[in-house]
């Protein structure tokens, strides 16, 4: 029956939306009808799900409202739903039938709408923590919602509803706190904005005017500061290296150069230190070395050869900006890979 329902439907959300209505309209006559609409909703789940996989209708508007009034209008109805034997069952159904309609509706993936089912069913386990037994379906749709998140963060988009969803899927918000986090940190490709909402939970504020206009000012210098940062770091690895031997070799050939000489490149590590320190201040620093071979990120670097590979040779260094922790944030100046 599910599989010609299936077949018949112009979306998933019709027959979800068809046997919810049917499922609201019993009454079952017996002692416990809650655990008894429970355990019917618990089999016809395990039957929709494997009927998904032979049959792909499109998603359809509302799904994840249908979803949910699926489950919570026969139960509410009947008044006995939250302490029902089937619910732990019915449960377990739910998620992996959530997360089996998300991994083969990649549209709606990102939908918070399609969760919501989850947070009545925390209520059915009682509100508090999720029993042990459905940590692995719940695991299952917490990796859903951070690559939604992920998948979102790559084109500057920061949902808050996607991520309160972590706060249902887990125990206890330090546990949905870490997991963002951790997305923070592993996606150093993620625009600056939407890596600062995933560690910190909400949006960034917005910097008064008048501080604005001074931070753009002043970082109108921030590329020819990195790029002589470069440079500075290069000579000054040549001065190390030279000093010595040409000291020497003037001593001998040419005495009256060695001095100016000496002073010369004392002056360029001079200048190179100066350099160092205003970069510094601006928090600026170079990302990759000339002639290193790195895994390659279209956030660092642009590829100047024709035949782009996972890990490349850089030629020029990013310059980047350090974020607090110390690690890269903003990209000030692209580098340069082959």
């Amino acid at each position: 029956m599910m599989s010609a329902l299936l077949a018949r439907s112009a979306s998933l959300r019709d027959v979800l939306y068809a046997v919810g209505v049917a499922f609201e309209s019993l009454r079952p006559d017996t002692e416990s009808p809650g655990d008894t609409i429970a355990r019917r909703l618990t089999r016809t789940l395990v039957v929709l799900r494997n009927a998904l996989l032979e049959c792909e209708p499109e998603a359809g508007e509302g799904l994840g409202k249908a979803l949910h009034q699926l489950i919570a209008k026969p139960l509410t109805t009947i008044g006995e739903a939250t302490r029902g034997e089937g619910s732990p069952d019915l449960t377990r159904e739910v998620l992996l039938s959530d997360y089996d309609i998300v991994r083969t509706r990649i549209s709606v993936a990102a939908d918070p709408e399609m969760y919501r089912v989850v947070d009545y069913c925390r209520k059915l386990c009682g509100g508090r923590t999720w029993p042990t037994e459905l940590t692995k379906p719940l695991e299952r749709l917490v990796t859903d919602v951070t690559e939604a998140l992920v998948l979102l963060g790559r084109q500057g988009q920061c949902d808050q509803p996607l991520l309160d969803q972590l706060e249902v899927l887990c125990n206890y918000p330090e546990r949905a706190r870490a997991v963002s986090q951790e997305l923070a940190r592993r996606h150093l490709e993620l625009p600056e904005e939407v890596r600062d909402w995933l560690e910190k939970g909400r949006i960034r504020v917005v910097q008064q005017a008048s501080e604005s206009a001074i931070e753009i000012a002043a970082s109108n210098a921030d590329e020819s500061i990195g790029l002589a940062l470069q440079v500075a770091r290069q000579a000054r690895q040549l001065r190390d290296g030279l000093r010595d031997p040409l000291a020497s070799n003037l001593e001998i050939y040419d005495p009256a150069l060695a001095a100016p000489t000496l002073e010369l490149l004392d002056y360029v590590k001079v200048l190179a230190v100066q350099l160092e320190q205003a970069a510094s201040l601006r928090r600026l620093d170079l990302y990759g070395t000339p002639g290193e071979e790195i895994e390659m990120s279209p956030k660092f670097f642009t590829i100047v050869s024709s035949a782009p590979r996972q890990r490349m040779i850089v030629k020029q260094p990013a310059v980047v900006r350090k974020r607090s922790d110390g690690s890269f944030g903003d990209v000030i100046t692209k580098g340069l890979v082959e």
